[in-house]
């Protein structure tokens, strides 16, 4: 029984590792498009940015 447990133990770790990376990897890149939008845009003319 205790054999049981560590390995589901082990698993349900591995999915939270699995998981945690996941979810680290799409914020880091949604921030690096986010900042991609803001440096693109902060080169604008004052004429462009009213357009927008």
């Amino acid at each position: 029984m205790a054999d049981n447990l560590y390995e589901i133990d082990a698993a349900m770790n591995m999915i939270k590792e699995d998981i945690i990376r996941e979810l680290s990897e799409s914020v880091s890149e949604q921030n690096k498009n986010l900042y991609y939008q803001q440096t693109s845009s902060s080169n604008l003319s004052f004429s462009e940015k009213t357009l927008d």
